[in-house]
């Protein structure tokens, strides 16, 4: 008859080599995923080996297509997993251009560290070759970069339409040096330079936007 302390070492293994709980189970597939992310970041979509990634993150092959049938699958989940972890907190409190200033700084700092970069440069890259990547990171850029921006807009007055174009104006400006690093390997902006530049983009299109919706006689409190 076993032991209470040989019981409970034995339950422990048949548990390790049984089925793995819920967060093991997590923790397991987030490691798939992280796995991916640093394959795609470093040999692009097309360099990327199913196996490399598999051995990084000690499963089979089998295993991780079992989960995702293919790579442009598994390149969402990336995108996704990275997005919702960095996903821009919704904080309703303050003026809309503190709201805004927030969101750029958070995003703006995001995206500006290196594997973020480096997966851009695979999209901008690759995209026209594998046409399933624009359609990926576009669904990906509209959920996590263009809605908090739409959201903010029109709990400030401005319609839906108007949010919609305004908030695509307004991504587009403040990521413009974001851009000129993807595309032109300009040095990384400090977190000083995230701010000021945050700040005067901001400044910079809530004057115009507001100047356009007050001709249209529309959104006056967004200002």
């Amino acid at each position: 008859m076993y032991s209470s302390e040989a019981q409970k070492i034995d339950a422990g293994v048949k548990r390790r080599v049984g089925r793995p709980n819920a967060r093991e189970a997590e923790l397991k597939h987030e490691a798939m995923l992280e796995a991916a992310l640093e394959e795609f970041s470093r040999h692009g979509f097309h360099g990327a080996s199913v196996r490399a990634i598999a051995e990084r993150a000690g499963v089979s092959t089998r295993t991780l297509y079992n989960r995702y049938p293919d790579k442009v699958a598994l390149f969402d989940a990336c995108l996704e997993m990275s997005a919702v972890k960095h996903h821009f907190p919704t904080d309703p409190t303050g003026t809309l251009h503190e709201q805004l200033v927030r969101y750029a700084v958070h995003m703006s700092g995001r995206l500006n560290q290196d594997r973020q970069v480096r997966l851009a440069r695979v999209i901008f890259r690759e995209c026209t070759s594998f046409p399933q990547l624009e359609k990926v990171s576009r669904r990906q850029f509209e959920r996590f970069q263009l809605e908090p921006v739409q959201t903010m807009l029109t709990a400030h007055g401005f319609s839906a339409e108007q949010a919609q174009e305004l908030a695509s104006f307004y991504v587009t400006m403040l990521f413009r040096r974001w851009q000129n690093r993807v595309i032109y390997n300009e040095r990384a902006m400090t977190a000083a330079q995230i701010k000021a530049n945050a700040e005067s983009v901001t400044s910079l299109f809530l004057n115009g936007a507001c100047a356009m919706i007050h001709d249209d006689g529309g959104a006056k409190s967004a200002c």
